[in-house]
This record gives C-alpha cells, structure tokens and sequence, in this order.
C-alpha cells in the first residue's frame, strides 16, 4: 500500500510540475513540485523509502522536462532523500516549524547540488539571482509544510495502517 500512495503522490507532483510549466512557465522558476513527495517521505517514513521515492521522481522529472541530461534530478533527488531522511530521523521536524526549515532547505540545497552535478558534467552555469533563492527557499518551505499538514491530517482521519494487536 505505501508504494501506491508513493506512486499517486509522485503522479500528482509531476502533472503540477507539468502544468505549472504549461500554464504559469515563470513558476517552475521558483518551486519544484517533486520534491513534496520526497519531502513526505523522508519526514513519515524512512530514510530509504526518501530515496526511493526521489530517485523514481527525479527521473521522471527527468524524461518528461529534461532528456538531455538522463538522471541528472534522479541523482540529486536521491542524494536529497538520503540527507533529508537522516536529519528526520535524528531531528523531531514533524512540527511547522520543522517542516518549513525542513521544506526551505530541501529547496535551497536542491538548487546548489543541481548546479554542483551540472558543473561536473560540464555545462555552462547561468548564475541564479539572490532573490529567485530567497523566493525559492520561502516558497519551498510554505508548500512542504502546507503538505505534510494536509498529508497528516489525511492520515489521522484514515487512522493507522495496521491495527495494533492485543497482548493477552
């Protein structure tokens, strides 16, 4: 069941990312959307399951917006999963605090280890403005907390994935 709820939440960040790039194309400037579900992940479940999920989205991202560099986002959302899902398993960032530095940093790093792996491979960097970052970073981090409280409350109504037994 959690790789349905992966797959279904991985499906509706890439038809956003998608139609934010058809209907607001200035938009995927300041936001990815599939970094939400790596977001969920690494923040409810585990540090692997974070990966997993960032790697299948990241290349995703990458045969729909960006064939030219196969696996470059599936790399660094990989690596973003690992990072966010070790400081979540150490840190408490499951309250909106911690979830918007959580989000805030997943975006901001994001961008710096894009341009770290598209320098290694040799492309021409055009540098990012100060306040497209600080747009990003904010941006980033309403949207991540602004899911997982949505994403919280889902599962509080759905109540738990297994019943607990009872000890007799």
């Amino acid at each position: 069941m959690i790789v349905a709820w992966a797959a279904l939440a991985i499906a509706l960040a890439l038809v956003l990312d998608l139609g934010l790039g058809r209907f607001a194309p200035g938009a995927t400037r300041f936001v990815d959307p599939l970094l939400l579900p790596l977001a969920a992940y690494a923040l409810r479940r585990s540090q692997r399951s974070a990966m997993v999920v960032g790697c299948v989205s990241g290349l995703l991202q990458d045969y729909w917006t960006e064939p030219r560099l196969f696996g470059l986002n599936g790399l660094v959302k990989t690596i973003l999963g690992w990072a966010l899902g070790a400081f979540g398993a150490r840190f408490d960032l499951n309250r909106v605090g911690g979830r918007f530095a959580a989000g805030a940093s997943l975006h901001l790093v994001g961008v710096a280890l894009d341009a770290g792996v598209r320098h290694l491979f040799g492309e021409v960097l055009v540098p990012v403005p100060a306040w497209v970052l600080i747009v990003r970073t904010v941006v980033g981090g309403l949207l991540t907390a602004g899911v997982l409280a949505i994403v919280g409350r889902v599962a509080a109504v759905r109540g738990p994935a297994r019943v607990p037994r009872r000890r007799t």
